[in-house]
């Protein structure tokens, strides 16, 4: 049965190297105040979408923006629907420099996953430090760094640690085998231009 209330472009397919779709990952930031109304999310029933996740198993990513993560670390009791241990939680880089130390705290309740991954200037150590459950490479800087010496030991460090580490792509670009070799998980599809979360 098809949920109608859910438009299938606000959700990327996050295709994994060893299977077919792993998990989805919404393509507008949850609960963005801006949304238009050919956007907006079903936001009560955010974990039911069944009809455009290929198992019961697999994941769901929601993007969030600053000012509503800032909203989770105040109250984390109120976002229990993204607790679910199909969810995880997309931050940017910018939010894990602001709010860093409150959402280790949160790590026992939350799986977090990292969008727009190491932009210019990024400290290292922070990103290896935090226990991701995924990190997200976009496309212009997967392409500057893959053919670099150092790129798969880099990448091991997080795969070593239980993350995947997915490429946001129109393409695929490389097979799933040579993903594999570079210690990449997967791909998910860009379905809209720039950065998922812009703030």
């Amino acid at each position: 049965m098809k949920n109608s209330l859910y438009n299938p472009y606000v959700t990327e397919p996050i295709h994994h190297v060893e299977r077919q779709v792993a998990g989805i990952c919404y393509s507008v930031p949850y609960l963005q105040h801006t949304q238009d109304s050919s956007n907006i999310l079903n936001t009560h029933n955010i974990i039911s979408l069944h009809n455009h996740i290929a198992t019961e198993a697999a994941l769901m990513i929601i993007p969030v923006e600053d000012i509503r993560l800032q909203g989770m670390i105040a109250l984390p009791e109120a976002y229990m629907h993204l607790q679910d241990p199909r969810v995880r939680v997309g931050i940017n880089y910018r939010s894990l420099v602001a709010h860093g130390a409150s959402l280790l705290e949160l790590t026992e309740k939350f799986n977090f996953w990292l969008y727009d991954f190491a932009p210019p200037g990024a400290d290292w150590r922070l990103l290896e430090s935090f226990p991701f459950s995924g990190i997200v490479l976009s496309e212009p800087f997967f392409k500057d760094n893959y053919q670099k010496f150092t790129f798969p030991y880099f990448m091991a460090s997080f795969r070593a640690k239980g993350a995947e580490v997915i490429v946001r792509s129109q393409s695929p670009g490389l097979t799933a085998e040579q993903f594999a070799e570079i210690n990449i998980s997967g791909w998910q599809q860009q379905r809209s231009d720039g950065e998922l979360i812009s703030c």
